[in-house]
């Protein structure tokens, strides 16, 4: 018995001394350490995760060769085959590449929580930080890059509104890094360019109506990811210089830029610290015509800042305190011709001559554009409640103001300023729990609270939006459940409560059809209204085989449909006599996604409703343009197709979007009208061919293609003529060609070339065609360009 017991002891301590351990860390291509990356020996099921830094250690591993897999979500697994000895320990580092054609990228905005894009139950774009700077190259206008990577958004207007550029037929809330940059007490539409593409990290769009983020996104919502203080020396950065300049003609066509950035580690602090300038030249359609200068991107000078620090308090904690400023201001030598268009018949023949822009100056005229600023302290605290809870809070601060172009419109004309301001507190838990061996649930849940300003005015100093205070409460919760690895469920609620105080005023005497035809001044007094309503959200998603990830949902969305225009339109003496109500969206939607090697395919359809419009009307009893009072119906589908091949050299991929919206009076749902051109966007079609031959050489095709839509009838104006009413007017469609290369001369030193327009085709965008009656938003769109880029990075 003493000689088992003594051979057993041996055996045991051979066997400790036989084990081996595994050291190392995981990076990216760019050196840079990924948190929170897996390693795994699936033979003897045991695994590791890296820390901040990147590092990670597995022990007691057994005498042998053995598979080691690192995976990080958004990067492609890496399979190693390591050899361990008796003992001693072997030391690795894994450099992941990122996953172009993944199916797993991680999403935070559809839940304010990590998770896997094939395991949500909705519809959700990820443009990640590759596919940012490879359109980068050819521009530096977001709304341009999304209006191509993005199915359902409308196409860009070619000027810095975003009036019409809708999603999926309905508005949309815009972010950055979950600040509201939206203004949707008065809702101005030029939230989309609110940031420098080379600031932003990853841009997550989720489609259809939500009950995740409140007011504002009936159509679903825009969230701006900035880039993240991730660094493994003192000083890392990159430097980024282009040239720009139209090709169609070149008198002081010439614009250029240049952009800096610099992040480092020093102990616990990490930083992030960029600046960019820009200054565009004049534009001109394929003519070579000076474009229409209202709303322009012409002679324009563009700043923007971003910083961020990041503290490590200890392993499980960190703060971060960050800021945006993005600052655009259009000077222009150029005033506009507005546009002409005439109906020959009853068959609604026409001419449309768009507007162009000639040397002079309006007396008095500051520069048109935005200003934003963003402030953001952030604390993320994990594995509290025995490891079952990560808390997250951040408390935000953000002011817009966003000067428009001079109007004759107004009575002595004038410029009008939307000014908002806003304060944010966000308290939000995770908390994960195992209810059994084939059951995983997740909750997010916590509380928004909203302090919002706004209101509108001209330089002058007279009043037009009255000074609206809002301060909303709203509690969310938010469930995930897993079962078996095969299905995925989500169900979550939101309860918004929004009060708001409104001060007197006095309306503006306005022209909204530019006639001379001036509304009376009406003395309004104001007070106190509030609004509530509880958002509801479910949907399943089948994950067992990647093949086929099918998935069905209901969601709401809630907001106050522009409560500005209907206060400025006001004829009542009394804020309590103005009809105030909430626009409620329920939107239902099934979609699938498959994935076949390297072929990635989604196809998605969807049907909402609302009681209400989210759009304006010309009301002709008040003269004024006013929210649409009818409910919508809007109907659509995207499909997409991307393939990868297995070297990485070819990438091919093209996508559809189709959206079309009718609208009844209350109580007779028979009269059905098509929806207009400022809510539903043509048919849209995306094509692209990327190669690239070599590790030094890449090139990229892309088209975007136009459809048409002609869905309304003229009719006999007081002038027995024949005319198209407001956003009524048919859309007529094109096709545009964009290529660009990139050249690298050392591995961290590349030049870039991009041509848009290739084929330097005339053409009018959406909006400057549906909103041709107003005459004064029909501009052509640019004729051929060029940029030209040089990227440093250190």
């Amino acid at each position: 018995m003493k000689l088992i017991t003594l051979a057993t002891a041996l055996l045991f301590t051979f066997s400790a001394f036989s084990q081996s351990n595994l050291k190392g860390k995981v990076t990216d291509e760019q050196n840079q350490p990924l948190m929170g990356a897996t390693v795994f020996i699936p033979a003897l099921q045991i695994g590791a995760t890296t820390d901040l830094d990147g590092n990670f250690e597995l022990t007691s591993i057994e005498e042998g060769t053995w598979e080691v897999t690192f995976r990080m979500l958004g990067y492609r697994t890496r399979v190693e085959k390591l050899t361990f000895p008796q003992n001693g320990t072997v030391p690795f580092t894994a450099v992941l590449t990122e996953d172009l054609s993944s199916l797993d990228e991680v999403v935070i905005s559809a839940s304010r929580n990590s998770e896997y894009l094939s395991e949500i139950p909705a519809s959700v774009t990820v443009v990640g930080e590759v596919k940012l700077q490879e359109f980068s190259n050819s521009t530096s206008n977001i709304s341009e890059i999304l209006e191509f990577t993005v199915p359902g958004l409308a196409v860009s207007t070619g000027t810095f509104s975003n009036w019409g550029q809708t999603l999926r037929g309905r508005s949309l809330l815009v972010m950055v890094d979950g600040i509201p940059q939206s203004t949707p007490l008065r809702n101005g539409q030029l939230g989309i360019k609110s940031i420098s593409p080379n600031d932003i990290s990853r841009v997550e769009v989720i489609k259809g109506a939500t009950s995740i983020f409140g007011n504002g996104g009936n159509g679903g919502f825009i969230n701006y990811i900035t880039k993240k203080p991730n660094a493994t020396e003192k000083i890392e950065g990159s430097t980024n210089v282009w040239g720009t300049s139209n090709l169609a003609a070149t008198d002081d066509a010439l614009g250029f830029g240049v952009y800096q950035s610099l992040k480092g580690k020093f102990d616990r602090f990490n930083y992030y610290i960029s600046a960019s300038y820009e200054k565009t030249g004049t534009k001109y359609d394929a003519d070579g015509t000076v474009i229409l200068p209202t709303y322009g991107l012409d002679n324009t000078t563009i700043y923007s800042t971003l910083a961020k620090l990041e503290y490590q308090i200890s392993d499980n904690q960190n703060i971060t305190l960050g800021g945006n400023l993005y600052k655009s201001a259009q000077d222009t030598p150029f005033i506009p011709v507005p546009a002409e268009f005439e109906v020959f018949n009853e068959e609604g023949d026409y001419s449309l001559r768009a507007g162009y822009g000639v040397e002079g100056s309006v007396e008095g005229q500051e520069a048109t554009g935005s200003t934003l600023v963003n402030g953001q302290l952030k604390y993320n605290l994990t594995e509290i409640f025995s490891g079952t809870t990560d808390f997250t809070t951040d408390l935000y601060y953000q002011n817009t103001e966003n000067i428009f172009f001079y109007s004759d419109k107004f009575e002595n004309g004038g410029q009008s300023v939307i000014n908002a301001e806003k304060y944010g507190l966000r308290p939000n838990f995770n908390t994960s729990l195992a209810v059994n061996s084939i059951t995983d649930i997740s909750l997010t849940y916590g509380l928004d609270l909203l302090r919002d300003k706004t209101n509108q005015g001209l330089l002058d100093g007279r009043l037009w939006v009255p000074n609206i205070k809002m301060f909303s409460w709203a509690p969310y919760l938010q469930s995930t459940a897993k079962f078996n690895g095969t299905w995925v469920m989500k169900a979550g609620l939101r309860f918004d409560d929004m009060n708001l105080d409104i001060e007197d005023y006095n309306t503006l005497p306005y022209s909204p059809l530019g006639d001379g035809n001036f509304n009376p001044s009406v003395a309004v007094e104001g007070g106190k209204i509030g609004f509530d309503n509880l958002a509801f959200n479910v949907g399943l998603r089948y994950i067992k085989h990647q093949e086929f990830i099918p998935y069905v949902s209901y969601s709401q969305g809630f907001s106050i449909a522009d409560l500005g225009s209907v206060l400025r339109s006001a004829t009542a003496d009394n804020i309590n006599d103005i009809q105030l109500e909430p626009a409620v969206t329920k939107n239902y939607e099934f979609g699938f996604l498959s994935k076949f090697q390297n072929l990635k395919f989604e196809a998605v359809g969807y049907y909402s409703t609302s009681n209400l419009g989210t759009g304006v009307v010309f009301d002709e009893n008040i003269n004024s343009f006013v929210p649409s009072k009818q409910p919508q119906d809007i109907y659509g589908g995207e499909v997409s197709l991307d393939y990868f091949s297995i070297d990485n050299k070819w990438q091919l991929g093209t996508s559809y979007t189709y959206v079309e919206g009718v609208t009844h009076n209350t109580g007779n749902e028979n009269n059905l009208v098509y929806l207009g051109g400022d809510v539903i966007a043509a048919p849209k079609w995306t094509a692209y061919v990327n190669w690239a031959p070599s590790e030094k050489v890449g090139t990229s095709l892309r088209l975007t293609h136009l459809g048409d839509r002609d869905r309304f009838d003229p009719y006999l104006d007081a002038n027995d003529n024949y005319t198209y009413r407001h956003t009524q007017f048919p859309v007529e469609g094109y096709t545009l060609l964009n290529w660009s290369a990139t050249y690298r001369l050392q591995s961290n030193i590349s030049v870039s070339l991009a041509i848009n327009n290739l084929l330097n085709e005339y053409y009018l965008p959406a909006r400057s065609q549906w909103a041709a009656p107003l005459r004064t938003f029909t501009g052509a769109g640019e004729g051929i360009n060029t940029k030209l880029s040089l990227l440093y990075s250190f």
